[in-house]
């Protein structure tokens, strides 16, 4: 985990949400030295010239250096590509139903961003900035590789001096279900208290999933929210459920692969 975030990448549209991430980007980066790097993407319904008025103004005002690639294509597979050729450690992202971007980032394409990165994604609403970040949730489902999370969510509440809000989550309520999640609670829970991490606990069972963790995050008044993105088990973060959240979330919600490889080992409790 050395050198987190020391390189952003902003998909950047014009839209009230991707103003949002991009507020997102630099409250990120003032805390960990990042560069940034937005990117615009020539398209029929986004007003480029719009756009670099409107970030060349930002970057001055802000007196956060900006570096601007304006590309043609597909939204999501430039994203994508300049994510990978840049190695970057952070993708930031507006998306929120029509007023993502448009016919383009809305819905699909905004989760083929999140499904195809190789690094972290963090998609804003409009309403759902918060650069502050004083409380995270960390939701653990009933899957071993849940936990994969714990790294980055350590990254980002010593950096922001916040509280990390640990929730044992399940769609099941059976016995087995239950004592799985909780020893990933109170593992979970010892292994932050070690680091001098504050933070909360709650257990929810038999409950929808993504509505339930929305709900929890708003009455935790969180800045951020953590999930695994294909191994959340047996489809509660996946296909519907997790376009569900990346679209709709009143809360910034960070996906993360157990492909990447900066976790490799770091959660070894």
């Amino acid at each position: 985990m050395d050198k987190a975030f020391k390189k952003i990448l902003v998909a950047y549209d014009n839209s009230s949400a991707a103003k949002s991430s991009l507020q997102s980007a630099i409250g990120v980066s003032l805390r960990f030295d990042s560069s940034i790097t937005v990117v615009v993407v020539d398209d029929d319904g986004i007003d480029k010239t719009e756009s670099l008025a409107f970030l060349n103004d930002f970057s001055a005002k802000a007196r956060v250096p900006l570096e601007i690639k304006e590309l043609a294509g597909s939204v999501f597979e430039e994203v994508l590509k300049l994510e990978k050729e840049g190695n970057y450690d952070l993708i930031l992202q507006g998306s929120h139903g029509s007023n993502g971007w448009k016919s383009t980032l809305m819905g699909s394409n905004a989760f083929k961003v999140v499904s195809g990165s190789d690094c972290p994604v963090i998609s804003v609403t409009e309403a759902a900035s918060s650069p502050e970040l004083k409380n995270i949730i960390l939701p653990l489902a009933d899957s071993r590789s849940t936990r994969q999370k714990v790294p980055y969510c350590i990254e980002l509440a010593k950096a922001f001096g916040a509280t990390i809000h640990i929730l044992g989550i399940s769609k099941g309520s059976g016995s087995e279900t239950k004592k799985r999640v909780r020893s990933y609670v109170l593992q979970t829970e010892r292994y932050l208290l070690e680091r001098g991490i504050p933070c909360t606990t709650k257990e929810e069972y038999g409950v929808k999933v993504p509505e339930a963790c929305i709900e929890y995050g708003e009455e935790m008044n969180a800045g951020l929210m953590l999930m695994m993105t294909e191994t959340e088990s047996a489809g509660i973060f996946m296909g519907t459920y997790a376009q569900q959240m990346v679209n709709n979330s009143t809360i910034p919600i960070m996906t993360i692969h157990s492909r990447d490889t900066k976790l490799a080992g770091a959660a070894g409790y």
